[in-house]
């Protein structure tokens, strides 16, 4: 009974160790708005801040963000979709599948999905990107994201 105990203590805790191990803790910087961004790189060269939105579907990029994506990179158009915009208004969007999105060294999302908006003066990490790290969490004094889902 004594040897049954230790091993469910040892063994539970080599699953905690490994776990920890594959914690990849993002700093997150808050904007004066209120809003968390994380920095972020496509396409190995650039670099920009995604703003965290939950109610977003999808990583979604400003045509300016794309163009440089595009400049390094081959993103493959997907489809439309049709999407309803915070003032309201549904406009048709294109999805493109970037090779790389990488959020640390050791948190890589490949081939996601990305939403380019033509008008848009952000980008954005959306729920398509936040659901391939889960589980995830925000901590927010000091503003971290940590995911035990990222890959390298």
């Amino acid at each position: 009974m004594k040897a049954c105990k230790l091993l469910i203590i040892t063994l539970a805790t080599l699953v905690g160790s490994v776990a920890l191990a594959d914690t990849v803790s993002l700093d997150m910087h808050q904007a004066q708005s209120g809003n968390f961004y994380v920095r972020a790189s496509m396409a190995g060269t650039v670099d920009t801040d995604l703003l965290l939105d939950t109610g977003s579907g999808y990583v979604s990029l400003s045509q300016s963000t794309f163009d440089r994506v595009s400049a390094s990179s081959e993103p493959q158009f997907t489809r439309h979709i049709f999407g309803r915009m915070a003032n309201g208004k549904v406009e048709k969007v294109a999805l493109y599948t970037i090779a790389e999105l990488r959020l640390a060294e050791n948190c890589v999302l490949r081939d996601i999905e990305v939403a380019v908006f033509p008008k848009a003066d952000r980008d954005i990490l959306g729920l398509n990107a936040l659901s391939r790290m889960q589980p995830f969490t925000m901590q927010l004094a000091p503003a971290k994201l940590t995911s035990a889902g990222c890959t390298a």
